[in-house]
């Protein structure tokens, strides 16, 4: 019978990040042939998208293909004590397929929490990885004080309990048809310790091969964390999902890009794009931008803003690195 590897019943991480037994290399195959689906299944829908045109490549929530199913909304939609579940479909308007966001609401803080857990993700190159509450407010650049903890794990909370379902397909009208299906959570597990105040997070190896690379491409999370307005943040993302540095777009199409209400008076939604816009260019993201008597945003954005897609600020660890932590 095969030796069992000792581990100390006194370390819960050592557990949680070694799982090793007797057959302790046959177990980090098996579990390397779960990654390796997913690896593969991912390969699949990139090579399906690059065949489509250069402007509908880039993959992720960005606005390019994605902004109909922009998860991130503002946290004035809550208005009720129950938090609400949403389900964001983005129709089949793209020729490679469609994407559908199932579960509650995520707001703009949630998006902060994911940034945060994304570097932290690149930092220690693992999906398994282990932090506390201090870091995670160090890293969104907010007070640690006890409701911002409390926000922070109900968020992660969400970010776990959140779906994304995609269907790539091939042809138009009639003749189109169904090539694949997928499904999986942003994040796989988390747990706090409320005694030494660590928490440990596994994000979904899913999440990472099918949209965490392009989902960070470019954004600068310590700039992202020192803009003051949500509107502003909501923006920074969806302009560094451009490829151009100047764009030109309708002021509704726009605020419906990061979940802007539109149902509001011209005047009022002007005044917000206004304030997020203006907080950009007073930072030096954005050259100039203008909103025109027809409702144009017209914006210029600053050279060092350009995006390089070949280059992620975050780098994104493949499905197939080792289970254990370095």
């Amino acid at each position: 019978m095969p030796k069992k590897t000792s581990i100390s019943n006194d370390d819960p991480d050592q557990i949680f990040t070694n799982q090793i037994t007797s057959d302790g290399e046959g177990l980090l195959n098996k579990q390397l042939i779960g990654r390796r689906m997913i690896r593969d299944a991912a390969d699949y829908v990139k090579t399906h998208i690059s065949r489509q045109p250069p402007v509908q490549r880039f993959f992720s929530f960005m606005p390019t293909m994605l902004t109909r199913v922009s998860p991130f909304h503002f946290k004035s939609w809550t208005r009720s004590s129950d938090w609400p579940l949403v389900r964001l479909d983005s129709g089949n308007v793209n020729s490679w397929g469609r994407v559908v966001v199932v579960g509650e609401l995520l707001i703009i803080f949630d998006e902060t929490i994911l940034f945060c857990l994304l570097t932290l993700l690149s930092r220690y190159q693992n999906d398994a990885f282990k932090t506390t509450m201090d870091e995670l407010c160090r890293l969104a650049n907010i007070q640690p004080t006890a409701h911002q903890q409390k926000n922070i794990w109900q968020s992660i909370h969400r970010l776990a309990g959140t779906r994304i379902d995609l269907e790539l397909t091939s042809g138009s009208g009639k003749k189109r048809k169904s090539l694949k299906e997928m499904t999986g959570s942003i994040l796989s597990f988390a747990d706090m310790d409320h005694h030494n105040g660590r928490i440990r997070v596994v994000v979904n190896p899913y999440f990472i091969e099918m949209y965490a690379e392009s989902f960070v491409t470019n954004i600068d999370l310590n700039f992202r964390s020192s803009l003051k307005s949500d509107i502003s943040k909501a923006f920074y993302r969806f302009f560094q999902g451009q490829y151009d540095i100047e764009s030109s777009i309708e002021i509704v199409k726009l605020a419906r890009s990061i979940n802007l209400h539109v149902g509001q008076k011209m005047q009022s939604l002007r005044a917000k794009v206004r304030i997020g816009l203006k907080e950009l260019e007073s930072r030096g993201y954005l050259e100039q931008f203008e909103i025109t008597k027809d409702n144009l945003v017209r914006t210029r954005k600053a050279k060092n803003a350009a995006l390089d897609i070949d280059s992620p600020i975050f780098g994104s660890p493949s499905t197939d690195m080792p289970v254990n932590r370095p």
